[in-house]
C-alpha cells in the first residue's frame, strides 16, 4: 500500500486523529470536573476501550493470517517475532502473555461468534465480557444448531449489560435453555460443562513457595474454584474484619494497639497463618517416613519465661515467645530440654483443652479476656494461665480466651494472669501494677 493510499486510509487517520486528542489533554484537566460528569467520562473511556480492543483483535487476525501465509511459502513474514503475539509484543510493551491472548481471543470470537465483535466495536461489552461470551459459545453441545447458537449468543449479549461477569459465567452454564425443550436436558448440558471445567481445573492446580531469607516465607497457588472458595470463607471468618483489636488506654479511652494490619490483605495473611497453625496435623498421613506432626524445641527455661531462642523440627528457629505461644496452643508438639539431648518433657498433641471446656470457658469469658479488645469467642484461641508442660494440667481454672493477637503480646510481653474469686480472668499487664479485666457486658 503507498503512502498516498495510507494518507486517505480510515484506520491510519482514525489513529492518529485519537492519538492526537488525547495527546492535546493533559491528565491533570481531570481535576476540574465534577465527581458526577467523572463518573460518567470513566464509562465512556471504558466504552471507548472496548473499540479500541475490537481493532487490535482485527488488527491480531490480520497479522496472524499473514504469518500463516507466509509460513506456508505464500508471502512475506510480517514481523520479528516467532509468533504474532510475540510480534505484537515486541512492537509496544514487551507483554507477550498478554499479546498471545490477545490472538487467541480474536481467533475464538471470529470462529464461534457472529454478533460480539461488532458490540464490542461498538463500546456495548468489555473485551472480558467478549471473551466469556465467545468460550461459552465454544462449549455448547456438537449437536446445535446455527440458529440455536446465534440465539445463545443474543440472549448472552443482552444479559451482559446487566449481570456481573460472574453471574454472566454461571448464566452462560445453562444458556442452553435458550433451546432445550426439558429443565433435564439443561441440567445435564451445565453438569457436562462444569464437569470439564473442573477437570480442567484439577490439571491447573498448583502450589509453590520460597523462602525469602528475611523471617517470610512467600507463596502462590491456583486452587479449583470450589476449594478456592472453602480456603476463602475459612480466611474470612478468621480475618473478622469488622473486629477491632487492641487494648484501651485509660487516660484516652482509644486504642493502644491497631492489631496485625488495617488492609484486608494484611488480616487475610494472618488469619491464613492462623489456619496453618490449627491444622490437624496428627491427622495427616504419614508416608515415606514423613511425619506431618511438627515439634517445637525449647528449653525449660524458655518455657518458664527465658529469652533463649527455640527451634521447629525442621531446623527453623523462633523467638522465646513464639515458642510459648505455639506450645500453648497449636497443633504443635513441644519437647522440652534441659541442657541434655533427651528431652525432660514431650508434649502430645491432644493436650488442648477439648470441645466441652473450650464452650465453659466460651460462656465465662465472652471473648478475648484481654481489657479493651471487642473480639468475640469464635475469634479466639484457648491459652494456659501456667504452661502445661510445667502444670500438666488442662483445666477451665487454669484457662483463659485470649484473640490471635493479644495470644502473642502475653507470651511476648509476659503477661501474668490469674482467675479472680468471682471466676473471671484478670490481667496484669506490661507497665501495671493493678489487676485488670475486661468488662464487657455477661448476661
Amino acid at each position: 500500500m503507498s503512502v498516498a493510499a495510507l494518507d486517505t486510509h480510515p484506520v491510519p487517520a482514525c489513529v492518529r486523529t485519537a492519538r492526537e486528542s488525547f495527546s492535546a489533554v493533559p491528565t491533570s484537566a481531570w481535576d476540574g470536573l465534577e465527581t458526577g460528569e467523572v463518573r460518567r467520562l470513566i464509562g465512556e473511556l471504558g466504552r471507548l476501550e472496548s473499540q479500541v480492543a475490537a481493532h487490535k483483535m482485527a488488527a491480531a487476525r490480520v497479522l496472524e493470517k499473514a504469518r500463516k501465509a507466509a509460513n506456508a511459502g505464500d508471502g512475506p513474514r510480517p514481523g520479528t517475532g516467532t509468533s504474532t503475539g510475540a510480534t505484537i509484543s515486541f512492537d509496544f510493551g514487551g507483554d507477550r502473555g498478554s499479546a498471545d491472548a490477545l490472538v487467541n481471543t480474536a481467533q475464538r470470537i471470529e470462529e464461534q461468534t457472529t454478533l460480539i465483535e461488532n458490540a464490542l466495536a461498538a463500546g456495548v461489552i468489555t473485551t472480558k465480557q467478549a471473551d466469556l461470551i465467545s468460550r461459552a459459545l465454544a462449549k455448547l453441545p456438537d449437536d446445535v444448531t446455527a440458529e440455536q447458537r446465534e440465539r445463545c449468543e443474543e440472549t448472552l449479549l443482552k444479559d451482559a449489560q446487566k449481570l456481573t461477569l460472574k453471574d454472566l459465567r454461571r448464566r452462560a452454564a445453562r444458556i442452553t435453555e435458550t433451546y432445550r425443550k426439558t429443565t433435564d436436558e439443561v441440567d445435564a448440558d451445565e453438569d457436562e460443562i462444569l464437569r470439564r471445567r473442573e477437570e480442567e481445573a484439577r490439571k491447573k492446580t498448583s502450589f509453590s513457595m520460597w523462602d525469602n531469607n528475611d523471617g517470610t516465607v512467600t507463596g502462590r497457588f491456583t486452587l479449583p474454584e470450589a476449594q478456592g472458595a472453602m480456603l476463602k470463607t475459612a480466611l474470612d471468618a478468621l480475618a473478622a474484619p469488622h473486629q477491632k483489636v487492641g487494648t484501651v488506654n485509660a487516660a484516652t479511652g482509644e486504642m493502644d494497639e491497631v492489631g496485625f494490619g488495617q488492609s484486608y490483605p494484611q488480616r487475610l495473611g494472618h488469619a491464613f497463618a492462623t489456619l496453618v497453625e490449627h491444622l490437624p496435623a496428627d491427622s495427616l498421613p504419614s508416608n515415606g517416613g514423613v511425619s506431618a506432626v511438627v515439634t517445637v524445641n525449647l528449653d525449660l527455661d524458655t518455657l518458664m519465661g527465658g529469652i533463649k531462642a527455640a527451634g521447629l523440627s525442621d531446623g527453623t528457629r523462633i523467638s522465646a515467645g513464639e515458642a510459648r505461644r505455639l506450645a500453648c496452643s497449636a497443633q504443635i508438639v513441644p519437647m522440652v530440654l534441659n541442657g541434655k539431648p533427651l528431652p525432660l518433657d514431650l508434649g502430645s498433641a491432644n493436650r488442648y483443652f477439648n470441645r466441652s471446656s473450650r464452650r465453659a470457658m466460651e460462656k465465662r469469658d465472652g471473648g478475648c479476656t484481654t481489657p479493651g479488645c471487642d473480639r468475640d469467642a469464635r475469634w479466639t484461641e484457648a491459652h494456659h494461665l501456667n504452661p502445661y508442660a510445667i502444670s500438666k494440667t488442662t483445666d477451665i481454672r487454669d484457662g483463659a480466651l485470649l484473640c490471635p493477637f493479644h495470644h502473642h503480646r502475653a507470651h511476648e510481653q509476659g503477661w501474668i494472669g490469674r482467675i479472680n474469686h468471682d471466676g473471671h480472668v484478670e490481667w496484669k499487664l506490661p507497665g501495671s501494677d493493678t489487676w485488670q479485666r475486661n468488662t464487657r457486658w455477661r448476661p
